[in-house]
Parts: structure tokens; C-alpha cells; sequence
């Protein structure tokens, strides 16, 4: 029997060393608030709420190495420059500013090292 429901995204999934202050910096990104309860070990961002969660958790083992396996693309609109230099200042590393056929982004590690980008609106 063939479901008429789609997948969506349920929760990103951060593996960490401090799992609340990894929460802390994307909730300022994301202009949200990290959940009660958040400790080095487990912290959440919008459990209870309609989006997608944000969860971060220390491994059982060691953390992985090298680069990460997900890269967050977070769209910007009009002010995604104002809104890239604001990442920066909550401690994010900027790494590039590329364009490509008229696409705009820019590159960035977290507090982490974890890699995500921020884009300007698409190109008419």
C-alpha cells in the first residue's frame, strides 16, 4: 500500500565535543532558542516545535575527523550579506565569498569546524 504522505525533514543531527554551546551559537544563527535542559552531552533546538529540530549530542566514541558528511546551505534573502557578516560575528569562520554564474555564497565553519554556507537569493 503506497502512502500519499511525503518524507520531510524531522532534525538535523550534530555530533559534538560541547553539544550546548554548539546549540547556543545555532540558535543565535537562527535568531531561535535553545531548549531547556541543554548540557555538554545533549542539547536541543525547536523540539516541540512545527520545524525541523536541531539536535546536538556528544558521540559514544571519538568524534569524527576530517570534513563533515551534511553541509547546511542556509538561505539568505535580500540582506544575506548583512546576515553573513552577522554569523561571523557570533564566532563563525569565514572561509570564502564565491560567485558562479550569477549564484552568490559564502562559505563558513562553525565553532566546530563544521562547514555551512550562506547564499543570496537566486538569480532571476
Amino acid at each position: 500500500m503506497a502512502s500519499t504522505d511525503s518524507m520531510k525533514v524531522g532534525m538535523y543531527s550534530f555530533d559534538c565535543r560541547d553539544a550546548a554551546a554548539l546549540a547556543e551559537f545555532w540558535a543565535k544563527v537562527l535568531m531561535r532558542s535553545v531548549d531547556d535542559g541543554a548540557s555538554a552531552a545533549f542539547a536541543t533546538i525547536g523540539f516541540d516545535g512545527d520545524g525541523p529540530t536541531w539536535m546536538f549530542h556528544q558521540p559514544q566514541g571519538d568524534l569524527p575527523t576530517g570534513q563533515n558528511r551534511l553541509m547546511l546551505d542556509l538561505g539568505g534573502e535580500t540582506d544575506w550579506s548583512e546576515q553573513a557578516d552577522r554569523v561571523e560575528a557570533l564566532g563563525a569562520e569565514r572561509g570564502s565569498d564565491n560567485e558562479q554564474d550569477g549564484v552568490r555564497w559564502v562559505v563558513f565553519l562553525d565553532p566546530e569546524g563544521n562547514t555551512f554556507r550562506i547564499f543570496a537569493p537566486r538569480p532571476e
